[in-house]
């Protein structure tokens, strides 16, 4: 039981600081603003399902499915955070003709 809690505590803290980093990066794109706030929120809302799944597994294991979807939930959000921030950094001005 310690061990869980260290562990979650590391996580939660952890990816926690490495979510709002990408997420205040993000927060400066051009999307649509209610999009742009459900991928801010999204990989925090996940961390919880998932890392709070970890302790409802212990006690019924019909929980590491939600595990696996927090899991998912967190890559998607995060991968969508950078990518679409590199893609307006970089990529999208040479589309519109800027140069860099």
């Amino acid at each position: 039981m310690r061990a869980l809690a260290r562990v979650s505590h590391v996580h939660l803290f952890g990816m926690s600081f490495i979510f709002l980093l990408t997420g205040l990066i993000f927060a400066l794109t051009e999307i649509h603003k209610r999009l742009r706030l459900v991928i801010v929120i999204l990989p925090f809302i996940a961390i919880w399902l998932d890392i709070g799944s970890w302790w409802f597994t212990k006690y019924e294991p019909v929980f590491a499915y939600t595990v696996i979807i927090g899991g998912i939930l967190m890559g998607l959000a995060l991968a969508a955070q950078i990518l679409i921030s590199l893609w307006e950094m970089w990529l999208k001005r040479v589309e519109d003709g800027h140069e860099a």
